[in-house]
C-alpha cells in the first residue's frame, strides 16, 4: 500500500492512469512542521535505546532484548525514510525523462511509490510479530526454550525473516508504477487485480500480523493466570516479576500499534475495497497517526520497562558524575 495515495475503484479502472493522484505531493508548512517532529522524535528516541543496549550489551543480552534494539533499528531508518518521503519529496525532486528508460523506471518504482518506506513499516510489524512469538514460546513452552541451544540462530533468523517479508511483500509495488512521457504514473489495474492486491495488503499488512500477536499473548496471560496460584520461591519470584514487566512493555508496545495502524488499513479498505470516495485530509491525519508509531516505542521503554529505565538512568547518573569530577578538578 502507498503511503501517499488515495485509491478508488475510478483509479484502476481508467485507462490511461492520468486520473492517479500523484505520489510526493507538496505538504503544508504545518504539517510539514509536524511530519519533521515526528521524524526527529523517532530518529532521537530510537537511537537513545540503541546507544543504551549497545553500551551496556551485557545487561541486554536476552532474546528478547536483542530483538527490541533491531525494532529500534528498523525504526530509526524508518524515521529517516518517513522525513524524505513525506517532507523533502516533492513532485519536482521526483524527475524522469521522456525517454522511460532503465533510470527512469528505477525512479518510478522506488522512490515515487515510497517502497522503502513501506518496507520498513512491515519489517518493524514482523520483527514485532517475532517478539510475541519468542515471548510466547518463552512462556508457553519453557523447558524447550531453556533447552535450546539455537537460540543465536533462531534470532539471526527471526531477524532476516522480517526483513524478508518486509522487501518481497512491498515488491508488488514496484509493478504498480511507470514513467510515462516524462511523469511517473501508476499503471491501470482490472477490478478484479485490484480486490486481489487489496486482500493481500490488508492480510499482510494487518490481519496475520494482530492474529499472531493476540494469539500469543492470550496463551501468554493464560499461563501467567495459571502459575499464579503455584507458590515461588524469593528468586523466582523476582524472575517472575521482571519477566512481567518485560511482557507489559511489549504488549503496550502492541497495542499502540493496533492503535496506530488500524484507522489506515479501514481507510484502505473503505476506498480500495468498498469503493467510498477518497479524503485526503482523512487519509493525511491517518498516516501522520501511523508514522507516530515509530517514535512511542522509547518512550514506553523509558516510563513501563523497568530494566531499560534504570540502565538509562545509570547512564545518565555516571555521565554527571564524571562531568562533576572534572569540573571540580583544581586548575594549575
Amino acid at each position: 500500500m502507498a503511503s501517499n495515495q488515495n485509491l478508488s475503484s475510478g483509479d484502476f479502472e481508467n485507462g490511461t492512469g492520468d486520473e492517479w493522484p500523484e505520489s510526493g505531493v507538496a505538504v503544508s508548512p504545518s504539517l510539514g512542521a509536524v511530519k519533521t517532529i515526528i521524524a526527529c522524535l523517532a530518529v532521537l528516541g530510537n537511537s537513545v535505546v540503541i546507544i543504551v543496549m549497545l553500551l551496556r550489551h551485557k545487561m541486554f543480552s536476552s532474546f528478547t532484548n536483542r530483538l527490541i534494539l533491531h525494532q529500534s533499528c528498523i525504526d530509526l531508518a524508518a524515521g529517516l525514510v518517513f522525513f524524505c518521503s513525506t517532507v523533502l519529496k516533492s513532485p519536482n525532486t521526483v524527475v524522469v525523462s521522456k525517454e522511460g528508460n532503465l533510470s527512469d523506471k528505477l525512479i518510478c518504482s522506488l522512490l515515487f511509490s515510497d517502497f522503502f518506506l513501506w518496507c520498513l513499516n512491515v519489517t518493524s510489524t514482523y520483527n514485532l510479530v517475532a517478539i510475541s512469538l519468542e515471548r510466547f514460546v518463552a512462556t508457553c513452552h519453557m523447558a524447550k526454550w531453556r533447552n535450546s541451544c539455537t537460540k543465536a540462530k533462531l534470532r539471526r533468523g527471526a531477524m532476516v525473516t522480517s526483513w524478508v517479508v518486509g522487501f518481497v511483500y512491498c515488491s508488488h509495488m514496484t509493478l504498480m508504477v511507470e514513467p510515462v512521457q516524462g511523469r511517473c504514473q501508476f499503471v491501470p489495474i482490472s477490478p478484479s487485480l485490484k480486490i486481489c492486491i487489496g486482500v493481500l495488503a490488508l492480510s499482510i499488512e494487518y490481519v496475520v500480523p494482530v492474529l499472531i500477536m493476540t494469539y500469543s499473548y492470550v496463551k501468554i496471560l493464560t499461563m501467567l493466570t495459571k502459575n499464579l496460584a503455584n507458590p515461588v520461591n524469593p528468586r523466582q519470584h523476582i524472575i517472575r516479576r521482571a519477566k512481567k514487566n518485560i511482557l507489559v512493555t511489549i504488549l503496550l508496545v502492541i497495542i499502540v500499534f493496533a492503535i496506530c495502524w488500524t484507522p489506515t488499513e479501514c481507510y484502505y479498505v473503505g476506498t480500495l475495497l468498498l469503493d467510498l470516495q477518497p479524503n485526503e485530509p482523512v487519509y493525511t491525519a491517518f498516516t501522520t497517526l501511523l508514522a507516530c508509531n515509530l517514535f512511542i516505542n522509547p518512550i514506553i521503554y523509558s516510563f513501563i520497562y523497568k530494566h531499560f529505565r534504570a540502565q538509562l538512568s545509570d547512564l545518565l547518573t555516571l555521565g554527571r558524575y564524571r562531568r562533576n569530577r572534572v569540573e571540580n578538578i583544581p586548575q594549575g
